[in-house]
Order: structure tokens, then sequence, then C-alpha cells
């Protein structure tokens, strides 16, 4: 408004501008440097200083270029310069900002906005000072699962890729008349559209990607919303992480199947939050003796890459494009120190592609306490749908389940634990545990915009082991799909089916063994059956998957990661 009314106000215009620079130098004195709040900042600092004379108007030599050059070049404790930001901000080799996606995929945006304002209104060339900022643009279609909703791991409300930061590249692009630039990005707007055909959306995903300033990893096995399947690893590392282990997210059918929970019906300042949504009993981990748990939001908890294939590093983080290179398996095996436990964990989660149509999962979790004494280890898994049956596999016969109160915080457990509830629990005695997560999709335009189905169905099958006991339970609705368009059923209306699987003693040489299988009413799974063996090779899992077509897959999951099939 300053510059429309400045002629009407010429005998107040020192104390207008005295009062702009006050606001300017209490941001700066006041803010937060490392994240998102230092764009927003100098964001505002920088149309302060656009409104602003030359620095030769003021006595204290503090103008229009002091507060641009202090923006842009300049650092303090709560103000730290874009430049210092960006360098800080994003991974080097990776290209991705150190936020969960819901928040990366924003301050992405929003950044680029800022950069061209910088470039259009004061001639600052961000994007030239520091091209990541295009190079993270072109990665962040790394978040996308095969129906191009990004992933939720933390603060995340899963929606379609931002493209802001497209379009604001874009501007900069034709203000500058540079055509290839222009070329890139119309090529990944086109790309990243909901309806864009594989061969584009495949040029810039990846069969594996490894984000180390997130310490999250995708596998996938192409990009066609139906038929083809990722999964999501994630620790705690970056800002807006949740205390969650090592967290896993599965796709199938055109949807998240086994997804994060959200951040709770009043985001950050209600008790579901610090209570349920942020802890790890609303994941898809494991919990040590009922308390794993430790700080949530700006986390220091990240997982290492043990083995993966195809191989990835902090250093190469990411294998060809899926257009490059498409493999029949894909795997990545991480470890974790569990802090409040001081627990040793690894998870090697395997995709494996069956048919055109068809796939399943491979997920191998091991944990112990490093001094040993481990009471007990929670396997929890959440999956969408209404109805839920556990059964002995070998006879589809539900098990015999019955009432408890067992996971409770009662006890000394997280409080998490009381939020679940309806809990029924069986002994495993040996048997293969069959689960099957049903969802019915009740809205007729979004049957027809997934080409039909009506049903979709996870099923589950677990490694029988002693002293264990499976749960069939009910948590809090998922608060993470609350904004999702497409929902299969009101989502907001339902509780969230939950498996747990409870581990008397260590679950390392015991580990919790699963097979996951998506499949639909019009498109039924490959897998006739699942079993397992063991292996020569001590600490070895075996996997014995029978195919309907006939092939038996057999597949070696060893304690050093590897996999082999």
């Amino acid at each position: 408004m300053y510059p429309l009314i400045k002629n009407l106000v010429k005998a107040d215009q020192p104390v207008i501008e005295a009062g702009l620079k006050k606001w300017a130098e209490n941001i700066i004195a006041n803010g937060v440097p490392h994240n998102n709040w230092d764009l927003f900042q100098a964001d505002f600092i920088v149309k302060i200083a656009l409104v602003l004379q030359d620095n030769n108007a003021y006595a204290d030599g503090k103008g229009k270029q002091y507060y641009l050059d202090y923006i842009v070049n300049q650092n303090s404790i709560r103000q730290w310069s874009i430049a210092k930001l960006i360098d800080f901000g994003f991974d080097k080799n990776a290209k991705t900002w150190y936020e969960s996606p819901g928040y990366s995929t924003t301050v992405l945006g929003t950044i680029c906005g800022f950069a061209n304002m910088l470039d259009e209104k004061a001639d600052i060339d961000l994007f030239t000072k520091r091209p990541i900022l295009i190079d993270g643009v072109k990665t962040s279609a790394e978040y996308l699962f095969p129906n191009r909703m990004i992933a939720g791991f933390g603060d995340t409300h899963p929606g379609y890729l931002n493209i802001s930061g497209i379009d604001n590249i874009l501007k900069y692009a034709s203000r500058h008349k540079k055509k290839s630039l222009m070329a890139d990005m119309n090529a990944l707007k086109s790309a990243v559209a909901t309806d864009a055909p594989l061969t584009e959306i495949e040029r810039y995903t990846s069969t594996l990607f490894y984000a180390p300033n997130v310490s999250w990893i995708a596998m996938r096995t192409g990009m066609d919303k139906q038929h083809d399947l990722m999964a999501s690893l994630n620790a705690s590392f970056g800002n807006h992480a949740h205390a969650n282990g090592i967290s896993l997210e599965l796709y199938g059918k055109g949807y998240v199947l086994g997804p994060d929970a959200g951040i709770g019906k009043h985001l950050y300042s209600g008790l579901d939050y610090s209570e349920y949504y942020s802890q790890m009993p609303a994941h898809n981990t494991v919990v040590v003796d009922g308390v794993s748990s430790y700080p949530v939001m700006m986390s220091q908890h990240a997982f290492k890459v043990i083995a993966s294939s195809p191989k990835v590093s902090v250093e190469q983080p990411s294998s060809k494009t899926i257009a490059e290179q498409k493999e029949r398996m894909t795997y990545a095996t991480v470890s974790f120190v569990e802090p409040e436990t001081q627990s040793q964990q690894q998870r090697t989660t395997a995709v494996v592609k069956t048919s055109d149509k068809g796939g399943y999962y491979i997920d191998v979790f091991r944990s112990r306490k490093k001094e040993g004494g481990d009471k007990t280890h929670d396997y929890f898994y959440h999956n969408l749908g209404q109805t839920m049956t556990v059964a002995d596999a070998a006879t589809d016969k539900p098990l015999d389940m019955r009432s408890t109160e067992e996971l409770a915080f009662a006890g000394g457990h997280l409080y998490a634990y009381s939020y679940i509830y309806n809990k029924e629990c069986a002994d495993m005695n040996g048997a293969v545990v069959k689960t099957q997560f049903v969802t019915d999709i009740t809205d007729e335009n979004v049957v027809k915009a997934m080409d039909g189905q009506y049903k979709i169905t996870m099923t589950m099958w677990m490694k029988p082991e002693k002293d264990r006991t499976v749960f069939k339970a009910l948590s809090p609705v998922n608060l993470e799909y609350e904004r999702m368009p497409n929902q299969p059923y009101k989502v907001i209306d339902q509780p969230v089916l939950t498996f747990v699987a409870r581990q008397k003693g260590e679950a390392w040489t015991r580990p919790f063994v699963a097979v996951y299988e998506p499949s639909s009413d019009t498109e039924p799974g490959d897998i006739a059956s699942v079993d397992f063996f063991e292996p020569k090779e001590e600490g070895s899992v075996g996997i014995i998957v029978k195919l309907k077509d006939g092939e038996q897959q057999r597949i070696v999951c060893k304690e050093s990661g590897e996999v082999i099939m």
C-alpha cells in the first residue's frame, strides 16, 4: 500500500519508513533461522526493502540495498541469508529439502516464488546463484506414489504435487528467454499431471530413491496407478518428523493402503498429536517394551542403508529412472538405533513384480535390545478399510480370538496404546497367519475413476514364532487422508484397521516376517500360498511364494541385509 499513498503522506514519510525499518530489524533479531520460517521472514523483509529509499537517504545507512544484501548474503543468529538456508536445507546429492513431503513440496514453491520476485523486482538472480533450486523442483517428482500423490511421512497431508515451483521457474525462464529451461519445466509440468502417460512420469521417478536428509527410501515397480507397487520407508530426520522408528507405507490398486496416520485433529496443539499421531503406535513400525519414543518435529534419528538393489548411497541416492531400468525385485535393508531402549533394529523391505497387473511386498523386521533384557517387541501395521479378518493360512479358518486389554499404557507403556481399542488376540501356535484388510469403495464416481473396482484387499501372511501373540484392533481415524481427493470411503468417519504382533523376548533371531499382496475384485491376487523355510545360512529367513500360474518363488533374506531370489 505504501507506494500508492506515498505522495499523500510526504510529511509522515520519515516516521513511516522508520517504522518499516524497525519492523525489519525486529524480524532479524527475533526470527527462526533454520527452516521455512527463515524464508517467510526473508520474504517480508524484502518487501520492506523494495519500498524503502536508497541507503544514503538514511542516517544509519540502512535502506533498500542494505536489506536486500542482508537477506541474500548476510547472516545473524536469528536470520540466515537465503544462500545459507538453501545450502543448509537441500541435500547436495539427492536435491531434496530437509522437511517432510507436505512441507518440502510447499517450501519448494515458496522459495522459487521468492527467487522469482528477487529477480524481477531487485535484479538478483538466485536461480543462477543456487541452481539446486531448479534441481530440487525436478527431483520433487520422486515424492509421488503411482496415483500421483505425495508420500505421507511426518507432518504431511498427502495430495497431488504442488507445482508452484515449476510455475515460478517458468516465469523466470520466460522473462530471460531461457528456452531450454522453459522446455524442461514444461515437460516436468506435463509429466506430474494426474493423467500424464507413464512414459512421461517414469522419466522423473527412480526404481529406488534415497534422500539422506529426511532418511527416506522409495522403491517402485513403475508408475501405473492401478498395477504398480511402491514402498516408502522412513526414519526420523529433518524437520516435521515423527517418532516412528523405521516406518513403512505400502501402495496398491490406486491407494496407499498401509499409510501413516497423519498429524491429529488439532494439528500440533492437540493432545492426540503428542500422545498418538506423532508416536510409534500410529505408524507401521516396531515398538520395544511398549516405550519406544524420542523427540518429534526437528529430529535427528536417521536410519543407515545396509544393503539395497539397485544400489544407492549417500553420495549416489538414486538408481536409474524407471524408464531406464525396471527391476523384477527391488529391496532395501536399513538399520536404526531406537534410543529410548537402546535397541538395534533392522528392516528389509522388498517389492516383487509378479505380472503386468500384480506383485507383492516382503517385510522382515529384526529388533533387540543391545544390553538384553527384552520384554516385548510389538509389530504394528495399519491398513485402510472397513473389515479385517485374521485366519489360519492353511485352512482359512478365522483364529479363535479373545477380547483383551493387553495393549494399554498400564504397566508404564506409551499412552498411545490407550488410543487403540476393540482389541482381540490369539496365540500363533505354529500356524502361518493370514490377515485380510478389505476396503469397500462406496462412491460410484470413485469406482469409475478406479477402473470399476468396488473392493480392494490387502492380504498379509506372517511367519509363526514361539511366544508370539497377534492382535486385531481399531485405531483412531486417519487424519493424513482427511483432505485426500477420491477417497474410497469417508476416512474421517472410519477407525483404522490395526494388526499387532507381540513377540515376547527378542525379535532378532525370531524376526517379524510378512508378505503383503494388494488385490481387488476386478484384479485378483497372483499368490496361491505363502510358506517359510529355514535356509542353510544361520540367521537367514526363507520365504516360499507360490503363484497361481504354478511358479514357485524362493526368497532368502540374510541377516547381513542381502536378499536373494
